[in-house]
């Protein structure tokens, strides 16, 4: 009889242990469904020593954290801690760890990085502690987060520590450009073959940090070296477009383009890629296409100063093709887009209509020239210090109409140009060539044209002045005398 009631005993201790959870992966999925709080805690009850299970208790924890419980995962958090304290050895920290979360999550840096700390004292191998601990500081102390990130180099040797102060430096760098050099360094200690068993943006950071550190053929390497392992990936094919255009690569520069907007995954093309894009067509000479995707970029730009530039790259290359109509509609929508323009663009603008001028004739030519110097003269009011430059090309636009000085179109500007030059003396090579040609306009436009040597003689002294050695003075001069 006792001898049944002993084995019947054994049979419910068997029964009874069987009923026990091995795990808490009932209570996390009680709590991704939606579980009450009491159900949960039931579960995390069946589990045998669930009071000393730091790492389980922590695990619920977490899973309060994921749906945005924070009392219930301090709750658990704390459960995880007080685990941790009757160990004796074998800690993990993971419920500071996790407590250290919550503050992230509350936006409570400063109390995180205490329960980090914490995390840290209890077990010095908590590689995950190093790490946020050294991201809790990364915004506000940079260096000291990777200082942090060193001390774990000694704990745990096959931990990435020069990734991780690669990617601490270079989320510095996107606020500050002096942590980009630090962020290159970093990023250089660690092999692609290693940085590639690694999460894929830290390569990615790598061939940005490159490129941002005008490293094109490190930057170039890299994005290559991740397209044998994802030659869809539309970020390296993208660094390799643009890389290969910085580097002149254009053939190679062609090859990416297609690659990036026809055989990448998930791409999201923006106005810098169509402009990188234009580059590496125009660097082959293939205007048609540069214009295609300077066009492209025109509709992709976010800003009106973006939309500008693209625009003045668009009248470029219709220039270079030799389509001035569309240059010239171009830099005027340009213009109007330019509040700041300069008078470089301005400059720009008039050559057009300069360039214009030369392949017409008739009333057309004449139109062209005297918009050009209606721009030249409109660029004195706006830039005064731009007077001689002016002076100088209206003179020069002009003689287009006037090849033959006949008609002295020319010569108030170079008269203006001629006695500004004499008021405030030649200060350079660009002053004493101006002067040179206006002296020779001026003089021959008198002494040919007007016959009327008394005037035309001071400019071919003028002449001789400042180029002794010029045959034009010396034979006119020397007729007169």
């Amino acid at each position: 009889m006792n001898t049944m009631k002993y084995l019947l005993a054994g049979a419910l201790m068997v029964i009874s242990g069987s009923a026990m959870a091995q795990s808490f992966d009932e209570a996390v999925n009680a709590i991704k469904s939606g579980k009450s709080a009491k159900e949960v805690e039931s579960l995390v009850k069946d589990v045998k020593d669930w009071k000393k299970n730091a790492v389980g208790l922590a695990q619920v924890g977490r899973a309060y954290l994921d749906v945005k419980d924070t009392l219930n995962t301090r709750k658990y958090a704390n459960l995880s801690v007080e685990a941790e304290k009757k160990l004796k050895e074998g800690k993990s920290a993971v419920g500071y760890i996790l407590l250290g979360d919550l503050e992230v999550f509350n936006d409570n840096p400063g109390d995180a990085a205490a329960w980090y700390q914490n995390a840290i004292y209890f077990n010095p191998k908590a590689a995950e502690a190093y790490k946020k601990y050294a991201f809790i500081y990364r915004g506000r102390d940079p260096k000291q987060a990777v200082q942090t990130l060193e001390q774990l180099r000694t704990v745990d040797p096959s931990y990435p520590v020069d990734a991780e102060a690669g990617h601490i430096y270079y989320m510095s760098a996107t606020k500050s450009h002096e942590y980009m050099p630090l962020a290159l360094q970093a990023y250089q200690k660690v092999q692609l073959a290693d940085l590639a068993k690694l999460e894929p943006y830290y390569m990615t950071e790598y061939a940005l940090v490159a490129f941002a550190s005008q490293k094109n053929d490190l930057s170039k390497q890299i994005a290559e070296f991740g397209l044998k392992a994802t030659p869809r990936n539309a970020g390296y094919n993208r660094l390799a477009m643009y890389n290969s255009v910085e580097l002149k690569q254009f053939e190679d520069a062609v090859k990416y383009t297609n690659k990036l907007f026809n055989e990448s995954d998930t791409a999201n093309f923006t106005a810098m890629d169509y402009k990188y894009a234009a580059l590496a067509y125009t660097g082959i000479n293939d205007l048609d296409n540069a214009i295609a995707n300077y066009k492209k970029q025109v509709e992709a730009s976010t800003s009106d100063t973006q939309k500008a530039a693209a625009l003045k790259d668009l009248s470029d290359s219709y220039k270079a093709k030799g389509d001035l109509a569309n240059s010239l509609a171009t830099y005027e929508e340009y213009l109007k887009l330019n509040p700041k323009a300069s008078a470089n663009d301005y400059a720009g603008f008039a050559n057009i209509y300069r360039n214009m001028a030369a392949e017409q004739t008739g009333a057309a030519q004449k139109e062209s020239v005297d918009k050009a110097l209606a721009i030249y003269k409109d660029m004195i009011g706006k830039f005064p210090t731009s007077a001689d430059y002016c002076n100088f090309m209206a003179a020069r636009t002009s003689s287009i109409v006037d090849p033959d000085q006949k008609l002295g179109l020319a010569r108030p500007y170079y008269d203006a140009l001629f006695c500004s030059l004499c008021a405030a003396g030649v200060k350079d090579n660009s002053d004493k060539a101006r002067l040179v040609e206006a002296c020779q306009y001026l003089g021959i436009y008198f002494f040919k044209i007007q016959n009327d040597n008394a005037t035309a003689k001071p400019y071919f002294e003028k002449l001789q002045e400042i180029d002794p050695e010029n045959a034009l003075a010396k034979q006119v001069l020397e007729i007169m005398n």
